[in-house]
């Protein structure tokens, strides 16, 4: 179960900093308060004993944030 916690914590982290970088692009001053706030443990929309098929083959691209305020 940890593994799928860690997979799914993992996949937000990639999201928000997606997210981030689109609205600092975007010209949205995003600062560290605003970052400190924001968690990647979802507690919604989970199935939390569902089916997961994770590509074990698969790596996620670097995170590559850049510095904020």
């Amino acid at each position: 179960m940890n593994l799928v916690a860690n997979a799914i914590m993992l996949h937000n982290v990639v999201d928000l900093t997606d997210i981030l970088e689109t609205l600092v692009a975007d010209g949205y001053p995003i600062t560290r308060s605003n970052v400190a706030c924001l968690s990647p443990y979802a507690r919604e929309h989970i199935r939390r004993f569902g089916w997961y098929f994770l590509e074990m083959e698969q790596l996620p691209e670097p995170l590559k944030p850049r510095s904020l305020q």
